[in-house]
């Protein structure tokens, strides 16, 4: 909405006043969990009438009869209750509105209120699919996110792309998707199917071995039932969310089954009202809870790799940091960092690993705007020093297979690299890599055997550069 038919709230325009950010903009209300929860139940409904029509149809027609429409009309009532449960769990959902200032930004969020000038922006992410925006938000550098939701709405489109320019005249990092939540479990090592079997098994045993023992002691059978696949459903998310995801599912599938059974239960127990406003009000209910729960996940301390990098430091005689401080090497590096300030000279890295690969100097550590929670970014980043200093260069300049590709920034440059080092792997590689000062830098993931393959990868090109060549190739103006 243009700031002419805007009316900001007091505490909004307050706040603004107080962070000094100059004239209102433009503002833009994201989704409403009201209408959110109502267009689901409405969808629900939809559902659940498509699943009584057939299951008329069925029981009327003699020869329509069959096992396949009996399945549909199954399918059909459970992804009713599907619909239903999602919109009762967005009704617990944040209501978010984004004031865009002339120097910064002004959100509330429910009945909080929060502001960041455009300097404190680190980074905004913009999906786009075709020419349609179908999601942004951004994050600040000392870890506060905001979605802007609300791409259905006629002024999300232009609302967006004005923060995007603003932000990418400021040279802040615009990004395609929002990055990756913060480090979880390593895994087990199972296979998929490895743990459904198990899951279906063992799970199955041990919700019997808490229910069964509570029938007899005299607890309703439903009820018995309900602490079983609770318990079960909650302990082993909570091992999940420790040793591996995949786990974490299996316990939620249980503890859906348990929110199930809940609803039958009670609409057995009190069967003066009508069992299906019963069994809508347990769910909304249910969904609640689970909304709160999850909030609560969401800002646990993330797992920290301290034990794991200590042990691989100690078998590859490398050393462990709880912390350093390193050099930002240039402008296009404190933009690829996460939480770096614009003109930084250095920043910190956490769980640091130093050492050498075959003779080379390598670091890698870990970078994050605040202490992580589970739904933080984690970057993972690796640094190689090179012998020479040399400009900015990404990996987008070259090809698949290792050669400058079409439309490369600077050609010139990237033709000195392409074809002289023997590990096209690095070229090919997904983790984004780059080129600046003097170092050799990436970032990706933090898990161990990733952390040795790329510190072997990246000392390795750097050892096998002709770097005598390079030197002499980039003339004193061009280098970094």
């Amino acid at each position: 909405m243009d700031a002419s038919t805007v009316s900001v709230p007091p505490r909004v325009a307050a706040l603004a006043e107080r962070q000094q950010l100059g004239a209102h903009v433009a503002m833009h209300k994201g989704d409403h969990p009201v209408v959110e929860c109502a267009t689901g139940l409405v969808i629900s409904a939809i559902l659940f009438g498509a699943a009584a029509l057939v299951s008329w149809i069925v029981s009327s027609i003699e020869f329509l009869q069959v096992k396949a429409l009996a399945l549909i009309v199954v399918l059909l009532a459970i992804a009713g209750l599907a619909a239903a449960g999602y919109a009762f769990y967005r009704l617990f959902g944040a209501y978010v509105v984004v004031h865009h200032y002339e120097h910064g930004l002004v959100w509330s969020r429910n009945r909080s209120v929060d502001a960041a000038p455009f300097s404190w922006i680190d980074e905004m992410y913009v999906t786009r699919k075709d020419d349609k925006i179908t999601a942004a938000g951004l994050v600040t550098l000392d870890g506060r996110a905001v979605d802007i939701t609300g791409a259905d709405k006629a002024d999300y489109k232009a609302f967006v792309e004005r923060l995007e320019a603003e932000l990418v005249a400021r040279r802040c990092q615009i990004r395609p998707a929002r990055r990756e939540v913060g480090r979880g479990p390593a895994g087990v090592g199972l296979s998929d199917r490895a743990i459904a079997v198990l899951a279906v098994i063992v799970g199955g045993l041990l919700v019997a071995a808490i229910a069964v023992p509570l029938s007899r002691a005299g607890l309703p059978g439903a009820m018995a039932a309900v602490i079983g696949f609770l318990v079960i459903g909650v302990t082993v998310g909570l091992l999940g969310t420790r040793f591996d995801g995949r786990i974490a599912v299996v316990g939620a599938i249980f503890a859906a089954i348990g929110g199930l059974v809940t609803m039958i239960a009670v609409a057995a127990l009190i069967p003066q009202v009508n069992k299906y406003v019963t069994a809508t009000v347990v769910l909304a209910l249910e969904m609640g809870v689970l909304s709160v729960v999850l909030n609560a996940y969401r800002r646990l301390p993330a797992l920290r790799p301290t034990r794991a990098r200590q042990r691989l430091a100690s078998q590859r005689g490398w050393e462990f940091l709880p912390s350093l401080a390193v050099p930002v090497p240039g402008p296009q590096t404190g933009r690829a960092v996460i939480g770096v300030q614009e003109h930084a000279q250095s920043v910190d890295l956490y769980d640091v690993l130093r050492g050498t690969v075959d003779g080379v100097p390598v670091l890698v550590g870990d970078r994050y705007r605040r202490k992580p929670r589970r739904s933080d970014p984690v970057q993972t980043i690796w640094m190689v020093p090179l012998p020479t200093p040399v400009p900015y260069l990404s990996h987008t300049a070259f090809d698949q297979a290792g050669q400058v590709a079409p439309g490369a920034p600077d050609p010139a440059l990237a033709g000195l690299f392409a074809g002289r080092v023997p590990v096209p792997e690095l070229f090919m590689a997904v983790p984004p890599w780059w080129i600046e000062g003097q170092y050799l830098l990436c970032e990706g993931s933090g898990d161990l055997d990733v952390v040795v393959a790329w510190s072997t990868r990246l000392t390795r090109a750097v050892a096998a550069m002709p770097w005598d060549a390079v030197r002499a190739a980039i003339p004193n103006g061009h280098r970094a």
